[in-house]
């Protein structure tokens, strides 16, 4: 029989008890609580009111080597969201070989492609140079968001040596452009960002 110095006490005698306030608040669930007020404190988004990032508008770029058309996508990085209106104005037979600047103010919206309650409007053109004018219209009751976009586009003819190129330029604050891209299918379609010209209406 094992004399009391040397017997093996149970397990449960080795553990301490818990203090006072581990009654009442155990540790797991006082780290749960501590990281919902981090996340609440640091992210400002659970609580902004009005258009996020979701309603965001871009314009998609894309042309295929040694065809004609260029295509262009006007929608949201938000699947799902329906503008109250998109209205891009085309511009062609004006002088731009992408090398230079564009006189964007001496241009002609002869032709429109609107869309009503649209998620997206689409189209080609066979136009080279041609320039967009580009108005997209959020709303709704939680907010409104207007995005817009000036962007002309020029593709040059295919070489023996090389491929055909895509240069664009823009007069519009905020909205970047990459230019000249090679027509592969490595860099297109390539996707612009408009500019969020605030809750206005158009």
């Amino acid at each position: 029989m094992s004399s009391p110095e040397t017997r093996p006490f149970p397990l449960g005698r080795l553990r301490r008890p818990p203090g006072r306030l581990g009654v009442f608040a155990p540790w797991p669930l006082v780290g749960v609580a501590v990281l919902l007020v981090v996340l609440i404190i640091f992210t400002p988004e659970l609580f902004t009111r009005g258009p996020g990032i979701l309603t965001q508008a871009e314009l998609v770029v894309d042309k295929l080597p040694a065809n004609n058309s260029i295509h262009f996508y006007v929608w949201a990085l938000g699947e799902t969201i329906r503008y109250d209106t998109i209205d891009i104005g085309v511009a062609s037979q004006f002088n731009w070989t992408g090398g230079t600047a564009v006189d964007f103010g001496a241009l002609n919206w002869t032709e429109w492609h609107n869309g009503t309650d649209a998620l997206s409007v689409m189209f080609n053109s066979s136009a080279n140079p041609v320039a967009l004018n580009i108005s997209a219209y959020y709303l709704s009751p939680s907010g409104t968001a207007w995005y817009v976009g000036v962007v002309a586009f020029y593709v040059t003819a295919a070489t023996p040596t090389s491929g055909e190129s895509l240069y664009s330029a823009t007069d519009t604050s905020g909205v970047a452009v990459t230019s000249p891209l090679t027509v592969s299918n490595d860099t297109l379609p390539a996707a612009i960002l408009l500019h969020n010209a605030g809750g206005g209406s158009p």
